[in-house]
């Protein structure tokens, strides 16, 4: 399965359809997942596949491969509320807050004015997984 990382994103599909039947039937769950969430289900009608969680080609259409930027906002959004249990009231206070301040990183990047960039360690990894 790791090795699917190295095919050419064209041929994933048949390679995985190839490598699938030499996995013992222990293995079922995990392919099935597996293909579920990376390759995409055979549709029951025709021919094709069902859509991914994940397509293929994430990586080379420069979008996430994680939902790790969910979860920094989440844990930074979470430092700035500092409440365990907060009201209803300053709960609604924090998210205008947040609000507030997306409303002027949009209008900073249709002014022209460039996102903060990732740090240099992710940005060459990034180029490392594209190539």
């Amino acid at each position: 399965i790791i090795a699917l990382a190295f095919v050419p994103v064209l041929d994933v599909i048949k390679a995985f359809n190839l490598i699938a039947d030499d996995f013992e039937d222990e293995a079922d769950d995990f392919l099935g997942y597996f293909e579920k969430t990376w390759i995409g289900e055979p549709k029951k009608r025709g021919t094709g596949q069902k859509k991914t969680l994940f397509p293929i080609d994430r990586a080379v259409a420069n979008l996430p491969r994680s939902n790790n930027s969910i979860e920094g906002w989440h844990n930074a959004f979470a430092k700035r509320v500092t409440i365990v249990h907060p009201t209803i009231t300053k709960l609604t206070e924090k998210i205008r807050r947040e609000q507030s301040k997306f409303e002027v990183d949009i209008a900073q990047i249709r002014q022209g004015q460039e996102p903060k960039p990732k740090k240099l360690k992710y940005r060459k990894f990034d180029e490392r997984i594209k190539r």
